[in-house]
Parts: C-alpha cells; structure tokens; sequence
C-alpha cells in the first residue's frame, strides 16, 4: 500500500495525456510504412500520369496527420479540459493491493488490476486505460509527494497490457 496522494490534473497535464493516449501504436505504424511502400513502389511502376496522384495522395495523407496531430487535437483537448469541470476538480489516487483507488468530489472507484484494459506511459505520465477511451492520468511527479510509481508500473505490467 501506498500514502493516499491529491492532485489536480491542469490543462496542460489533461492536453498532454490526450496527445499521449492519441499517439499512434507501433502496430499502427508499421501498418502506415507498409503502405507508404506499396504505393511507393506502384509509384515507381505506374504510367506517368498516375504518379502524380499517388505521390499526393501520400504527401496529402501526412500532411492532414501532422496537422491533426500537432494542431487539431491539442486545440480539441483544450476546449475539453475548459468545459469538462469535473477534470478540473481535485484527485486523491492511493495504490491498494487489489488495484488502484481513485477519488474526486464526485466519487471513489477501486480499479482492481484485473480490469485495467490496457495502459501507457511516457517520462511524465501514466495513463490507466479502463475502457478503450476512458482513462485516468497519473503524472509521474507524483512520486514526490509519495505515490510508488515504480510498484505502480510493476502492477500493471503483470496484469494488464501496455500500448506501444
């Protein structure tokens, strides 16, 4: 067990985690190399007037992701933080033997190991994945004030799996 620790997520923090829990996964990343290939190497083999199609399709599609991922998202996740007050509030979050506590004003939910659905991490924060999209944010500063990140981290690696 660990001392019970209280925090508050800023906007900085909650735009960080989004763009964390938004980063591409490995699988998806080979995924887009491998098409980038094909249509390179169509590109190399299609008759001239299709190559200029190809090749801007390709530079189009990296363009509108580095815009989504650099401008859009953190633009979106910014109203997010400023309308969702309840993010806004304090955090207690306490690491127990069956899972980890987390408490707000609104309430207090035991995340037992076993239904954590997956979980990321970065050098400042932790996310705990309990559905596809709904998370908790752990910042990794919290180790100062007395949260075991290291015990944290040991927990959900044996139980759940990491997003890469």
């Amino acid at each position: 067990m660990s001392e019970r620790v209280v925090y508050r997520v800023s906007r900085k923090d909650y735009i960080a985690a989004g763009r964390l829990h938004s980063r591409p996964t490995l699988k998806l990343v080979v995924v887009c190399a491998l098409i980038f290939i094909v249509l390179a190497i169509t590109a190399a083999f299609a008759p001239p007037s299709l190559v200029g199609a190809i090749v801007g399709g390709a530079v189009g599609w990296l363009l509108l992701f580095a815009v989504m991922m650099l401008f859009i998202t953190p633009i979106m996740l910014g109203r997010h933080y400023d309308k969702y007050k309840a993010i806004q509030a304090e955090f207690a979050i306490e690491l127990k033997e069956e899972g980890v506590e987390v408490s707000s004003p609104d309430g207090t939910a035991l995340v037992r190991w076993d239904s954590v659905h997956k979980w990321r991490q970065n050098d400042k924060y932790i996310l705990i994945l309990i559905m596809p999209k709904l998370y908790y944010v752990v910042p990794k500063s919290l180790r100062d004030r007395g949260l075991d990140i290291p015990r944290l981290l040991e927990a959900l690696k044996k139980n759940a799996p990491e997003i890469r």
